[in-house]
Parts: structure tokens; sequence; C-alpha cells
């Protein structure tokens, strides 16, 4: 990128380097490497003693209840949408320590995050309750 400035009427450019702009660039600059061996691991698997698997394990809970996840497709939606809501939560406390923050990132990650929970049901889900009528026959007959 070049840089000009302007001094008693000449004209003086300046080279300044880039980070790469690109994640095609930064990606070729720092390859991935894969591991010799795969191995899976769940968050059942993870220490359930620490801080933070009790938090996220607490939130998904709630989520499952509040979206009425009746289905394994909808709690792996859940577990996508508590693991990408951990992710935004990180990097906004990043942010505000100073610390980098990338808006574009950030803004992909918002808009998958909203994309999980529409599919769940933005709205709270209410339990499923019988009607005070049923309940009261039944203790009825009961009887």
């Amino acid at each position: 990128m070049e840089l000009y400035t302007v001094i008693d009427h000449t004209v003086r450019y300046e080279m300044k380097t880039q980070r790469p702009t690109t994640r095609a660039e930064r990606r070729a600059k720092n390859p991935a490497t894969l591991p010799a061996k795969w191995e899976p691991k769940f968050v059942d698997t993870a220490d359930q003693r620490l801080k933070t698997i009790k938090l996220i394990r607490r939130r998904l809970g709630r989520l499952v209840e509040e979206a009425g996840c009746d289905s394994f497709q909808k709690e792996l939606l859940a577990e996508n949408a508590i693991f990408v809501a951990v992710q935004l939560e990180t990097m906004r406390v990043n942010a505000l320590e100073g610390k980098s923050f990338d808006a574009g990132v950030y803004t992909q990650m918002v808009n998958c995050l909203s994309g999980l929970l529409a599919k769940l049901g933005l709205n709270k889900q209410a339990a499923q309750v019988e009607s005070l009528s049923t309940i009261l026959a039944e203790s009825r007959r009961a009887k």
C-alpha cells in the first residue's frame, strides 16, 4: 500500500507493509497441520469439575428446556448454539480488554447463532401442562 505526504508541494511516497487481508493469504502464510491420529472428544467426557464446563452444561440444559428440544437433532443444534454463544462472549470480553477483535468473524458468528436459534425457535416454549378441567376430572375419577 502506498501512502504519501505533501511537504512544501513535494510528494513523498512511503511504503507500508500490511497484514495479509484475505483468509486465503493468512492460511497460506500459516498452513494448518493435521494430527497423525484423530481422536473424538465430547463434552460429556470432559472434566465435569471445571467451572466453565459446569456453566456450559447449565446453559445447554436451560436452552434445551426453554426451546422444547424433543429430538436428537434439536439437541445438536442447541449444543452448537451454546458453543457459538460462548465463543461470541469470549470475543466480546477480549475486545473489552483491548485484545484483537475481528468484526467480520464476530458478525458471521452472530449470524450463525441467529440461524441456530431460529431453527430451535427463538421464543421460549411453555411446558406442556394439563388443563384445570382435566386435572379436576381425573381427581374425581380417582375418588
